[in-house]
């Protein structure tokens, strides 16, 4: 019977004895009765792929994409198309690779960004960690996450510390938010199988231990503290045993039983009113210290005003009574020069008669008129002479003399 196999395609002709022949298109061929014909299936990988082959005496092959591979169902058992394995630059994979020869497995890390293809001898580490509840971000469940690609960018989850009591018997739930950031990747493949139920186990003694040793009030009021690393020892140091680093714990508040949280939200709406009025008397106080600080302000213009005008005037005045001394001072100045001209000039009148009766006598002497008896002649004699004779006894006796 004659037979038809088109471009690219292959068929499997087996005999009655159990010989098989490959015949590939485009052929025209003859088949007898004795012999079974089928077309043999076709498997193309593109370039994000590879064909997997597993043979019948077990061996593995792998063709990386592009390529096309038909199945001979004599010597192979399965044929099978794989998609390639596409890396970010935030990702990497753990392969391992088995070594027949020297009967050992070693292990390396691919990183991104690339498209990874496994060879025969190669398997990927499948990570099986906590994940989040589907139901409930909160809340964390053992080996729900399973992947292969590991992300080494810094990451969060939140997380609800269930039952927590406090030192005087309080039943909490505490809520955080971690964020952590991969620092050693062969740290954390030989040191742990699930960092993140490492981080929740560690984070839990934490939270416990601070709460139990603090009553629920004192709880409310130190909870901040629960936002500082210092608070997670534990966590902090199981993280870098795991290779890893826990860069930030931030509180998202807490939760307790309905009834406690009942009262505690009746003394949190009473310091809330409480803080209202507080706020409102310090607001008032503190206009009443604006308006004072104003007015003292003013107060403090006006008399600076006043003594500017006061020492304006006190200058004016000075100014005054120094230009009226001044002119004074020229005026009697000018009074004593007139009067020093005037003596002078009746000082050097006298002087010059003087000195002309000098030269009238030095004339007269010269012309030997006795001077005496011209002297005498010009003072007449007395009309009376009146002589006071006292004996010593009163030498203060008043003498009045009557016309």
């Amino acid at each position: 019977m004659p037979r038809t196999v088109r471009a690219g395609e292959q068929a499997l002709i087996v005999g009655k004895n159990g010989r098989s022949r490959i015949v590939e298109g485009p052929a025209r061929i003859f088949v007898w009765p004795s012999e079974h014909f089928s077309m043999m299936r076709r498997y193309a990988a593109t370039q994000q792929q590879y064909i997997a082959i597993k043979m019948r005496d077990g061996t593995v092959e792998h063709y990386p994409g592009p390529c096309v591979k038909f199945h001979n169902t004599i010597t192979m058992e399965s044929v099978t198309v794989q998609n390639a394995t596409a890396l970010d630059a935030n990702e990497v994979l753990v392969v391992y690779r088995y070594d027949n020869n020297k009967k050992t497995v070693s292990r390396r890390i691919q990183h991104g960004p690339s498209v990874y293809m496994p060879a025969a001898d190669e398997w990927l580490h499948k990570f099986v960690w906590h994940g989040t509840d589907p139901n409930n971000k909160t809340k964390k469940v053992p080996g729900i996450l399973k992947f292969t690609k590991l992300r080494v960018i810094p990451d969060q989850f939140y997380y609800n510390c269930d039952e927590v009591r406090t030192k005087d018997d309080a039943l909490l739930t505490v809520k955080v938010m971690i964020f952590f950031e991969m620092r050693d990747i062969e740290t954390m493949l030989n040191q742990t199988t699930d960092p993140i139920g490492d981080f929740i186990n560690s984070l839990q003694a934490d939270i416990i231990a601070f709460a139990s040793q603090v009553t629920y009030e004192e709880f409310v009021e130190s909870s901040s503290k629960l936002n500082q690393l210092e608070c997670y020892k534990q966590l902090v140091e199981r993280s870098k045993k795991v290779g890893y680093e826990v860069t930030k714990v931030i509180n998202r508040g807490y939760h307790t039983t309905d009834r406690l949280q009942g009262l505690q939200d009746q003394a949190v709406e009473k310091r809330s009113k409480l803080k209202v009025a507080m706020d409102a008397e310090q607001q008032q106080q503190d206009l009443t210290d604006y308006k004072l600080h104003n007015e003292q302000q003013q107060n403090a213009i006006k008399q600076a005003l006043e003594l500017d005008s006061a020492k304006h005037q006190y200058q004016l005045q000075k100014s005054q009574l120094l230009h009226t001394i001044k002119l004074s001072s020229e005026q009697q100045l000018e009074v004593l020069e007139r009067e020093k001209a005037k003596k002078l000039s009746e000082l050097y009148s006298q002087k010059a008669a003087d000195e002309e009766r000098l030269a009238h006598y030095a004339d007269l002497k010269k012309l030997g008129v006795d001077l005496t008896s011209y002297f005498v002649s010009q003072n007449p004699k007395p009309e009376h002479i009146i002589r006071v004779i006292t004996d010593g006894a009163d030498s203060h006796g008043a003498v009045h003399i009557h016309p």
